[in-house]
């Protein structure tokens, strides 16, 4: 299968990386396997557009596949320690469950760790631990609500979600990958969070959003959440079309990917019009 979206980019077949996309996630699976924790956790869900976007910066890259495909690896395994990690709450339920969650997180690092250590990839380690001290400085000023505008609070989520993704393409000389995983990433989270604005009127983003836009409200009215929706779909917007005027060699599958979301983006936007 074969798609075009983007003007100026080669043409690569769907299936050709699928195929790896299945092949990489079967090994992280393999590697994330524990018959004790498998027995009272589920699975760490593996984030799909993480590995497609990683798959996609491979297409023209200096660097050998299996040491590509290495790195990969040990992002995505970091990135799923993080994503355990975060899961750990302290609302009183069950310790037990909530160490176990802990250790699985630890479990995970320490995956990561061994993987780029056996192979020698110490720059790599300290560059990812860099992304680490980011994404937990940025996670520390949402929850501590240090925040005082909303455009920094949408610069704290973009790095939050993208900050290993950029490391990676750095890793990978291909600096403008970093960019676009950004404003994919970015996108994502936006649209996430608005649709569950819209469709529940619970959003932790727009929470912090009404506190930084309307400090003094109790209860916002309808043009207050129209407007802070407004400011939202403007961030939307500007990461589609960054994504869109991007002249990077986007495969075929990561295209039909951004057509997708920004599908979600229309169809969230005419709801929110037809609401109004």
């Amino acid at each position: 299968m074969v798609v075009r979206i983007f003007s100026g980019t080669r043409v690569v077949h769907v299936d050709d990386i699928t195929v790896k996309l299945a092949s990489l996630k079967e090994q992280i699976e393999q590697l994330l396997h524990h018959p004790y924790l498998r027995e009272h956790l589920p699975a760490p869900a593996i984030d799909e557009d993480r590995l497609l976007l990683s798959l996609s910066m491979l297409d023209g890259a200096s660097t050998a596949p299996s040491e590509a495909e290495r790195c990969i690896i040990a992002m995505m395994l970091m990135q799923i320690a993080l994503d355990t990690h975060d899961e750990v709450t302290d609302d009183g339920g069950d310790l037990r469950a909530r160490q176990l969650v802990v250790l699985a997180g630890d479990l995970y690092s320490g995956l990561y760790y061994e993987l780029l250590a056996r192979s020698g990839e110490m720059a790599l380690i300290r560059s990812f631990a860099e992304a680490v001290r980011d994404i937990n400085e940025q996670k520390v000023r949402l929850y501590e609500k240090k925040v005082e505008r909303i455009e920094s609070l949408f610069a704290a989520v973009g790095t939050i979600e993208s900050a290993l993704l950029v490391k990676l393409a750095d890793r990978m000389a291909a600096p403008q990958w970093g960019q676009f995983a950004y404003s994919y990433l970015l996108m994502r989270r936006l649209l996430l969070e608005q649709e569950a604005f819209i469709r529940t009127g619970a959003s932790v983003l727009f929470e912090q959003m009404a506190q930084i836009a309307f400090p003094r409200a109790k209860t916002l009215t309808k043009e207050q959440k129209r407007h802070l929706l407004r400011f939202c779909r403007r961030y939307i917007d500007g990461c589609r079309e960054a994504l869109f005027a991007a002249k990077l060699p986007v495969n075929g599958l990561l295209q039909l990917r951004v057509a997708e979301l920004s599908g979600g983006f229309q169809a969230i936007a005419k709801k929110t019009v037809e609401e109004g």
